[in-house]
Order: C-alpha cells, then sequence, then structure tokens
C-alpha cells in the first residue's frame, strides 16, 4: 500500500462530510445516507472461519460487522450511528464479543481505486482498505480492545445478490418484482430499497489480531460482502436464515427470508466449483424449480428465549436440474441474543449420488421478527 495506516486517519480526519455522500457508483459506497433522524442502514461484513478445529471442537472464527446505523431500531433512534461488531472464538474455542462505538465515521474512494473507511480517529480507530479489483480487504484494528489486522483474499469474482458481476449491475431484488405485482410496503424495502454486493465470496485469509489482551491467530475460509437500505432489518424482515461455508472444492453463500405480512419469500444463492461459479441467482420461492437453493432448518434448542434450529440442510438445484447438497449441524453459538443467533457449524456434502466433504463454516438465523421459534421459508 502506498500511504501507512497512520497517514490514512489523518487524511480521514480532514475530509468533508461531503464525503460521506451515498455513492452507488463505487463499488464499496457508502451505499446510502445514514443520520441519525432516518432509519437507514449501511454496513460492511467480513468473516474468517478456520477449516480446523479447536481442541474443544468449535473452529476458530471472526466476524467483524463495521455499521453505520442499527441493524435493528426497536425504539425511534438510530443511534448509536457508528459502531463495529467484533464476535467469534478464539484458537482455543473460547468465545469473544465486543461492540465498540465511535464518534464519527467515514468512507470514499480515492484517485487510486481504493476504497477507505474509518471508525474513530487518531489513537483510537478501526479501518478498511478494499482494493479495486475486489480481491483484497485488510481490515486493522486499533483500539483499546482489539489491535492488529485481517486480510480478506479473493479466490472467485464479487457478485450482487442476483448473479450480476458488473457496477452497472443492479444491487437491488428489483427485477423480480418488475412484473407489476402488488406488493406490501415490506415487500418493496425488501425488493426494492435494499442492496447486497458479495465483494469476496470465498478466499485464503489471515487473522492476526489482539482481542482484551489474548492473541487470537489463525488462518481459514474468509468472506466479505455488504448490505444497506432505508430501514432497519426489523422494520421489513421477519425471520432470514443465512449460509456461508467452503466444502473441499465447493464455496457458497445463500439466504432465505420472508418480509412481513409478505406472501413473496426470497432465497438467492451463490455457489462455485473451485472457484467457477455453477450458480449464482436471486428468486422468488416457489416461482420456479431450477437454479434455485433450498435452506431448511431442523433440530430445536432454546436459546436467548427463543427456540432456535441446530442444523440446517440447503440443496442447490442447479440450472440443468443437478442436486449439491450440504448438511450443517451447528456447533457453537456466538452471537446469541433473540433477533440474532450466529453459529460455527460442522458441514458435510457435495453432488447427491457424488463425492462428499466435510469442513466447517457458518449458519444464521437473524429473528428480526422476534418471534419465538425459527419457522420455514418455504
Amino acid at each position: 500500500m502506498f500511504c501507512s495506516f497512520a497517514l490514512v486517519s489523518l487524511l480521514w480526519s480532514l475530509l468533508p462530510q461531503l464525503a460521506m455522500s451515498a455513492n452507488l457508483s463505487n463499488w464499496e459506497g457508502p451505499h446510502i445516507d445514514v443520520t441519525a433522524e432516518n432509519r437507514a442502514i449501511d454496513w460492511w461484513y467480513t468473516q474468517v472461519i478456520s477449516l480446523t478445529p479447536a481442541p474443544n471442537g468449535v473452529p476458530p472464527s471472526i466476524e467483524v460487522t463495521l455499521k453505520h446505523g442499527n441493524t435493528f431500531q426497536y425504539g425511534s433512534s438510530n443511534t448509536p450511528l457508528y459502531s463495529v461488531d467484533i464476535n467469534g472464538f478464539d484458537q482455543d474455542g473460547l468465545p469473544f464479543a465486543q461492540t465498540i462505538v465511535f464518534n464519527s465515521s467515514s468512507v470514499s474512494s480515492t484517485d487510486s481505486g481504493d476504497t477507505f473507511g474509518i471508525w474513530g480517529a487518531n489513537d483510537s480507530e478501526i479501518t478498511f482498505i478494499a482494493n479495486p479489483d475486489r480481491k483484497k480487504f485488510t481490515v486493522s484494528l486499533n483500539t483499546t480492545y482489539a489491535t492488529g489486522t485481517i486480510i480478506i483474499n479473493s479466490d472467485s469474482s464479487a457478485r450482487t445478490g442476483c448473479g450480476g458481476t458488473s457496477l452497472t449491475d443492479s444491487p437491488f431484488f428489483s427485477d423480480l418484482v418488475s412484473d407489476g405485482r402488488e406488493l406490501t410496503a415490506a415487500e418493496v424495502i425488501l425488493y426494492r430499497k435494499t442492496g447486497w454486493r458479495i465483494t469476496i465470496p470465498d478466499g485464503p485469509s489471515t487473522v492476526d489480531v489482539v482481542l482484551g489482551g489474548k492473541a487470537v491467530q489463525f488462518q481459514g475460509a474468509g468472506y466479505k460482502d455488504s448490505n444497506w437500505g432505508p430501514n432497519a432489518m426489523n422494520d421489513f424482515i421477519m425471520s432470514w436464515y443465512v449460509l456461508i461455508a467452503q466444502v473441499g472444492p465447493w464455496s457458497f453463500v445463500t439466504f432465505s427470508g420472508n418480509p412481513i405480512n409478505g406472501t413473496n419469500f426470497i432465497n438467492s444463492g451463490h455457489l462455485s466449483y473451485e472457484g467457477e461459479f455453477v450458480t449464482s441467482q436471486c428468486n422468488i420461492i416457489g416461482e420456479r424449480s431450477t437454479d434455485i437453493s433450498i435452506i431448511t432448518p431442523s433440530g430445536q434448542v432454546v436459546d436467548s428465549n427463543v427456540i432456535a434450529p441446530t442444523a440446517f440442510d440447503v440443496t442447490f438445484v442447479l440450472p440443468d436440474a443437478k442436486n449439491i447438497s450440504f448438511h450443517a449441524d451447528n456447533i457453537a453459538v456466538n452471537p446469541s441474543v433473540s433477533v440474532y443467533h450466529r453459529w460455527t457449524a460442522k458441514y458435510t456434502g457435495g453432488t447427491v449420488g457424488g463425492q462428499q466433504y466435510e469442513s466447517y463454516g457458518i449458519t444464521e438465523w437473524m429473528n428480526a421478527g422476534n418471534i419465538s421459534q425459527w419457522i420455514y421459508i418455504q
């Protein structure tokens, strides 16, 4: 990199407020104007999970979510406006969790094409650098609780939620409802106003940080995406499942969600084999039978006063109708709150009737509707 993080921090402290204006023509944004007076959200999500478990059976993992606005807003205020969540399991398989609140944050591109983001300033800050080729995303931590670096590298290609690959491809899901069908207010937000860009679907990544005085160092499968919209998730989503894993030569991210009071349930699935996508799509559940992914939770466990699943199955039905299926058994949960569970999980699967593989990945249940028990989204 042509300049140090200290210099980057100095430059950011001098940037005018105009730098925070929404800029969808830049892959990393900022994607929407977020203020304390609106309910908008914009976040940059990164994770790395080791493919080798700790002695207690839990694979080391880290999730860093850099946020403008609050994912869930059950009150009337979009504050704290700038925060970073750091969660996961260290190399001993023990959990760590911290939310750090900052007074300022800025994200902007430079003439060189890099995108710089900073939360905080001077001697207490968290920053990211996103390369313009979308092949590397670096998070640097410099706070009292957290120091060090996370480097996410790509073995694949960037995607939008519906499989687009370029800046000119829409990051929204609006094409799915372009037939003039009647939509509820929640469905309008979901399909026409909520954006998703997957910068790095998968790749070899490195974690070298100190959290609360303990060194956390491991290598594993990395992932990076961005989500944004004019509303907090609980304004329009009831329930939402996400599965992310690298299993043998297969890598995937997929989600299914149902909007509040809606009938148009959404699914998106992106599956690659040795770095090449075999499917990358979005769909409304039930409207076609191929080029889809079907997520099925199962089991029951009481956790944070809700009944959460203990396992997930996902089947990717490819355009040629071939099935690629994976089963995930949840291992350990962190975070665990009624509206959001994130598990490390053991995955097994591959081509149905073909070679099967084992690995580790992530499963998530975003329970934005704060319902008492998981539901099928099918």
